[in-house]
């Protein structure tokens, strides 16, 4: 009776360790990929700039979406390609402003304004592939989906684009 009981709590002592890291693996309590528990998104909370910072990219979709690599080469013939777009039929100009400060004629009426492009705090902490995606998929706050008016192409050049806005301000001075 002595070495059964012995065994019992040899058992729950091996293997009470054992559950609970299954537990905390299985919860995801010990490698948390929650959103809300990253370092950036820990950083952006703090951050004056919390609303503007942050993704909108859905939480499920923010590790494939960041892998996306622009397909198009940067140069001066993208670039002006580009412009084309983001002033003529992509229309981005109507509330981002033909210097993407977030300021086109139809930015006054809309909340939360129209993203600013110069903003560099943004420019660093959004992916290419980001960008992509939002130009894509649209937003629930107004930024409409162009998924299938513009093609992929015109969309990785736009990326070009926006990003170089956050140059110094390079396009926003011209």
């Amino acid at each position: 009776m002595k070495n059964c009981k012995a065994g019992l709590l040899l058992i729950v002592v091996l293997l009470t360790p054992l559950c609970l890291i299954l537990l905390i693996l299985d919860t995801g309590w010990a490698n948390s990929t929650n959103e809300h528990e990253s370092a950036e998104h820990k950083a952006l909370e703090s951050s004056p700039d919390h609303e503007t910072l942050e993704t909108k990219v859905p939480s499920d979709k923010l590790d494939e979406v960041r892998g996306l690599k622009n397909i198009v080469s940067l140069n001066e013939k993208s670039l002006s390609e580009a412009r084309e777009i983001f002033t003529g039929k992509g229309t981005c100009y109507t509330c981002h402003g033909e210097k993407g400060k977030g300021d086109g004629e139809n930015a006054e009426s809309m909340s939360p304004r129209p993203r600013d492009f110069t903003y560099t705090p943004w420019q660093k902490v959004r992916t290419d592939g980001e960008i992509f995606w939002v130009i894509t998929k649209g937003t629930e706050n107004g930024m409409p989906p162009f998924e299938d008016m513009l093609s992929n192409e015109e969309k990785w050049g736009l990326v070009n684009y926006i990003r170089e806005f956050g140059k110094s301000g390079k396009l926003a001075n011209k």
